[in-house]
């Protein structure tokens, strides 16, 4: 035996060797382990399903990383929980802004190359050009973001008994929050701007073949569409920021009737003992 411990504290595991016979091996609490133990321990879970494709290929190894988190199957994992309730409304904005970037990409491409922008129409048709650039790099940078987001957040959440107190000082790190915010408040602009940017191409497209009447009812309809359109953002956001502020206001006579319970349970007589 390697650590002279008490029979109690030792136990016995079975390991699969690569000969198809089994040894025993004794082992002490983890907490004692060296490294070559705590080694050992970490690869307990793949043990006996080793083989020559185990180990990694020479043109993959040059890679910078090629190392993954370990794998744990701990039942608290499968538990909800207040952070991946909130990134499975960040998962639906994904998928939103996937859609818009291939659409003004699409829309992008389809622009006319003679633009005489000393005409009305070439003003407008390089307006619209410029407002569906900006909704593709609005988007672009969403879904970016979220994703990268998205996919840390998780492997945090599942990184071991602490996982969800790493990935909430994560998701909680002013740097995310700040890009994250960023991210949702630019695809929610973005979708006026490609209601704006639509109804420039249309007019364009209806005077080159010198129907510019027949398309005004169609670019009015689509303006007002997209000044609808940031009255609605604008409006969820107010409601929603009074409803936060709403929600706080009322939780401040719960914090503060804690914290004056808290300093009396700790007034008296033994106040001054620190333990």
């Amino acid at each position: 035996l390697k650590y002279p411990w008490p029979f109690w504290l030792k136990r016995a595991r079975a390991e699969v060797c690569s000969s198809s016979s089994f040894s025993l091996r004794w082992h002490t609490p983890m907490f004692v382990m060296g490294a070559s133990d705590r080694s050992y321990v970490a690869g307990a879970g793949t043990a006996g399903f080793e083989s020559e494709l185990s180990q990694t290929s020479f043109p993959l190894s040059a890679l910078p990383r090629s190392t993954s988190m370990d794998v744990t199957n701990d039942p608290r994992f499968f538990s909800n929980n207040v952070i991946a309730k909130r990134l499975s409304a960040f998962q639906t904005i994904v998928v939103v802004a996937v859609l818009m970037v291939n659409l003004s990409v699409k829309q992008m491409f389809t622009l006319e190359k003679n633009i005489d922008l000393s005409t009305v129409n070439g003003a407008l048709q390089y307006t619209g050009f410029c407002l569906m650039t900006l909704v593709f790099l609005s988007n672009l940078t969403t879904v970016i973001v979220l994703i990268q987001q998205l996919f840390m957040t998780y492997r945090l959440l599942t990184v071991g008994p602490t996982g969800f107190e790493i990935a909430k000082s994560y998701y909680l790190n002013p740097n995310i929050v700040a890009m994250r915010h960023i991210a949702v408040k630019v695809f929610f602009f973005s979708l006026p701007l490609f209601v704006a940017s639509s109804a420039c191409m249309v007019y364009t497209s209806f005077a080159s073949q010198n129907a510019a009447h027949l398309a005004m009812p169609i670019v009015v309809a689509l303006f007002l569409a997209s000044v609808l359109l940031w009255y609605v953002n604008a409006t969820h956001s107010t409601i929603f920021k009074e409803r936060y502020n709403l929600a706080k206001s009322h939780e401040q006579p719960l914090i503060q009737n804690l914290e004056t319970m808290t300093q009396r349970s700790y007034g008296g007589w033994f106040s001054n003992i620190d333990v």
